[in-house]
């Protein structure tokens, strides 16, 4: 992505330029520039959203399948019942009697035995945070960060049982092969009860969560030699339709860029706000784009179009603008580039359960506020910030001699930060073009 789309605006920096020492900032006037309020948003957030991934991972266990001395008599009814005309008297038939039987009552008919079936698995999961604090407070959505039992225990049987599942029922059928052949209904009755046997019986256990941040490279996204950083959780909200909110803490962290929080009073219906973030469409389900450019945040835009509220009697602001799985904790600015929110959900169809991908749901900033000061965390911009906004200011404006120390020094104080390498590499090449236009003094 060329950094050049990465626009700023200087009127947007001014209040938090103007605080720092050291930092000179030019008026409205000269620094005005025609450039998309989206765009400016890009270039002054970017650095602060970020990828997060939480991994579940446990061990599976599926006890092997016994037949019970009752399944055995299953054969003889099966062959009583024929007798007597009530099932046909084709030993087929009777085969899928039995295992039609056997499918609605398994615990009557089989028991568990050994070997027992193991296997790892893991439930990694994406979304997006933010910064709040240079040392290393996070906030994203509960929902990204937890999940519950049952939701894992679902999962993880979507991802091991087919396969032994489907094992069990080769080996039925191989040892009947001789008495009835295994056509597609005989296949599909012999899966369905071994499959409510293994399901029944599966245990999972050793569940552990470990929640990482995905840094950028130079330059901004990611690939395989991203660094990854764990980062821990500090507290945690209810789950959509609750407060879905949660507070993370990554250790020996210092000079992070960071984002300004809002107020809900900031903006209203018909507004328009911005989300950004890590749309999993992108991020996860396409073989389309390479890995670094698949990582990169991506800003939507769209209305305010409505103050909500749960069941649960959470406030939920209703806006038009697209987000998709993966945008999930992620932050939502108003046009100054506050934080009025969190994204944590789409609206879905209850027809076909498919996210709407023009209506999304945020939980205000005035419970994000409230839940930061609950964990003792206070919002604070970093200099690195308040740095860059400055030299992007002065970058847009065209004086690429006065931001060309400012992206300096925002490096000396962030090495990793991933895009004002490609700012200083432009403003170098600008000066070196005649196309400064840095005031003589």
């Amino acid at each position: 992505m060329r950094t050049s789309l990465r626009l700023v605006t200087a009127g947007a920096v001014l209040a938090g330029a103007a605080a720092m020492p050291g930092v000179a900032v030019a008026s409205p006037a000269e620094a005005a520039r025609e450039v998309a309020t989206g765009t400016r948003l890009a270039a002054r957030t970017d650095p602060a959203v970020q990828l997060i991934q939480t991994d579940h991972t446990a061990t599976v266990t599926v006890p092997s399948p016994r037949a019970k001395k009752a399944f055995g008599a299953l054969f003889d009814a099966a062959a009583r019942h024929a007798k007597a005309g009530r099932i046909p008297a084709d030993h087929q038939s009777q085969v899928k009697w039995v295992l039609r039987t056997a499918a609605s009552h398994v615990d009557r008919y089989l028991a568990s035995a050994a070997p027992a079936r193991t296997a790892k698995v893991d439930r990694p999961g994406l979304c997006t945070g933010w910064w709040v604090t240079p040392d290393g407070y996070m906030v994203t959505g509960a929902h990204c960060v937890g999940t519950t039992r049952t939701a894992l225990r679902r999962f993880y049987g979507a991802q091991v049982l087919p396969a032994i599942t489907a094992a069990d029922t080769k080996s039925f059928l191989k040892a009947i092969r001789k008495s009835a052949q295994p056509d597609d209904e005989l296949v599909r009755l012999a899966k369905t009860m071994f499959g409510r046997f293994n399901a029944d019986k599966m245990r999972v256990t050793g569940i552990h969560r470990s929640i990482k941040v995905i840094s950028p490279l130079p330059g901004g996204g990611m690939d395989k030699t991203a660094k990854v950083t764990p980062i821990r959780l500090i507290a945690k909200g209810r789950d959509y339709p609750g407060e879905d909110f949660a507070v993370l803490k990554m250790g020996g962290a210092r000079n992070l860029p960071t984002v300004p929080l809002g107020r809900d009073s900031d903006v209203r219906v018909g507004d328009p706000l911005y989300i950004n973030g890590f749309p999993g469409l992108v991020t996860t389900n396409t073989a389309v784009f390479d890995l670094r450019s698949r990582l990169y945040p991506a800003l939507t835009e769209g209305a305010y179009n409505a103050r909500r509220t749960t069941v649960l009697g959470v406030p939920y602001i209703q806006a038009q603008a697209p987000s998709y799985h993966g945008n999930s904790g992620g932050p939502v600015f108003d046009k100054e580039g506050k934080v009025i929110g969190t994204l944590i959900a789409g609206s879905v169809d209850p027809a076909t359960g498919e996210t709407a991908e023009n209506h999304s749901f945020i939980l205000p900033v005035g419970i994000v506020r409230k839940r930061l000061a609950a964990a003792g965390v206070v919002p604070s911009a970093s200099r690195t910030t308040l740095l860059y906004d400055a030299a992007l200011a002065d970058f847009f404006a065209g004086r690429y001699k006065m931001a060309l120390p400012r992206f300096r020094q925002v490096r000396k104080l962030f090495p990793a930060h991933p895009y004002v390498a490609s700012y200083i590499t432009e403003a170098g090449r600008a000066i070196a073009a005649g196309k400064d236009r840095t005031p003589r003094r």
